[in-house]
């Protein structure tokens, strides 16, 4: 994709764009599409982008916004969002917030005029090459060059694109399903699904050379007890008259065969941090993401839990009457917990070992989500700074 003049306001399938994203916890554009080319046809060439009367306030402009974030981001989001969203094989390129347009490509062969309609009410523009063809090779739009053959590259406004609000996500998992209504999307992406908080926390200053220690606080991002999406989850996962510590070996066993292990979620010396229906959205993630998302089903049971940091690592210890084959078991307040690692496919709870030692001696932080939820060094039991 090349730009001919030099615009800031850009959210693309970037790098830039995923860390702004996981920086900020919050989202921003995205759109959907389908076409089809079943009978050859090709774009209507008189199709221009037309201003249309005022409007009725926009009640899904929100939800709109949020849609489109989750599809310009791809690690924040499953590979066929934008078709479970509007049935088109339409793929997002572009979002330019300088001019509020939406930039979409979309195969030939799986174009059809008519669904257009489920992307934008109005009509689309469509790029050229420079001999007025609409494929073929670069296609100019605006102030964008698209070359790849074999596609049609089109762009409409940001506030014509059609959202439903009863549309449902649906991730298949081997034995379970997870839904997610855009209620409940729209939940997760301001935030009011999960515990919130500042994001970083604070080991060491050092007064001379005015350097701060941090490391993130994960704790923020676990869902709060009683979300909807989860709870329909864990019921599909944990087995009838399950006891509290089959309850929470289900769900690991769920963690640990089910979302793949994806080291690129550390890039650039940045930590990406996902909410759990993003996890579950990707199929993938670092122990960051499987530890957020562990907490948060064991959230929507009764099992006490906490997460517990090591000097590169996090994981979550249950509570319950495990044995301690692996020695991976400590006492805190009175109660027993034993370390569930989430990044080990298989991991039986206190029967498993791992090659890297991860007993109560590693834990240098513990930390037991919920509303404001403090960290604390396991050492001396005082609770760090947030920043």
């Amino acid at each position: 994709m090349e730009n001919n003049n030099s615009k800031n306001n850009i959210v693309r399938k970037s790098l830039e764009g995923i860390l702004t994203l996981a920086t900020v916890l919050t989202f921003s554009t995205s759109l959907t599409g389908c076409l089809d080319n079943s009978n050859n046809q090709e774009p209507q060439k008189t199709q221009q982008v037309q201003q249309q009367p005022k409007k009725q306030p926009d009640k899904n402009k929100r939800l709109r916004q949020i849609i489109l974030n989750y599809m310009a981001q791809p690690k924040f989001s499953n590979s066929d969002l934008m078709e479970q969203i509007t049935g088109t094989k339409a793929e997002l390129e572009i979002f330019d917030m300088d001019e509020s347009m939406l930039y979409f490509s979309i195969p030939t062969e799986d174009y059809r005029e008519e669904d257009l309609k489920k992307l934008s009410p109005n009509d689309v523009e469509f790029g050229r090459t420079n001999d007025g063809e609409f494929m073929g090779g670069r296609l100019k739009l605006g102030d964008y060059i698209f070359n790849s053959p074999g596609n049609y590259f089109f762009r409409f406004p940001a506030k014509d694109f059609e959202v439903d609000p009863l549309d449902e996500i649906n991730i298949k998992f081997r034995n379970s399903k997870y839904n997610l209504t855009m209620e409940e999307l729209q939940r997760f992406a301001e935030n009011s699904s999960i515990y919130g908080g500042s994001l970083r926390v604070e080991t060491s200053r050092d007064a001379v050379s005015r350097t701060v220690n941090t490391f993130s606080n994960h704790g923020a991002l676990v869902a709060r007890k009683g979300e909807t999406s989860l709870e329909r989850l864990v019921s599909s996962i944990v087995s009838n008259n399950s006891s509290k510590e089959q309850t929470a070996q289900e769900l690991l066993d769920f963690v640990t065969r089910e979302i793949k292990y994806d080291g690129t979620d550390n890039i650039l010396n940045s930590e990406l941090l996902k909410r759990p229906n993003e996890v579950l959205m990707t199929k993938e993630s670092d122990c960051s993401g499987k530890a957020i998302l562990y907490a948060s089903l064991l959230e929507q049971t009764d099992i006490d839990y906490m997460l517990i940091y090591t000097d590169d690592h996090i994981s979550v210890a249950v509570e319950g009457d495990f044995k301690d084959q692996n020695r991976m078991s400590f006492t805190s307040n009175k109660k027993r917990y034993s370390i569930a690692e989430t990044t080990a496919r298989g991991f039986k709870i206190g029967r498993s070992r791992l090659n890297r030692a991860l007993g109560a001696e590693e834990i240098k932080y513990i930390q037991i989500p919920g509303e404001n939820s403090k960290i604390y060094n396991a050492r001396t039991g005082q609770p760090l700074s947030f920043l």
